[in-house]
């Protein structure tokens, strides 16, 4: 068992991995972690039909529900 420096955990040696032969100070998971953080993502391609559904989502939304928000900050 050995504690890992980033998260604290006591985890089994399996989860340290070897860098240059040499066990690292901080498991695999917070070492993932670290590095998704820093790896940009991939831009995700829009699905039209999904913006459409967007589109009229917020408009219905501005016809129903912002009138009725404004009347009852006017009452309240």
């Amino acid at each position: 068992m050995k504690t890992c420096t980033k998260c604290q955990a006591r985890l089994p040696l399996r989860f340290f991995p070897l860098v240059n032969g040499k066990a690292t100070a901080a498991c695999a998971p917070c070492r993932n972690t670290e590095r998704r953080l820093h790896d940009p993502l991939k831009p995700l391609r829009a699905d039209p039909l999904q913006v459409e559904l967007n589109h009229l989502t917020h408009s219905w939304q501005r016809r129903t529900r912002w009138p009725l928000l404004a009347h009852q900050e006017m009452h309240s």
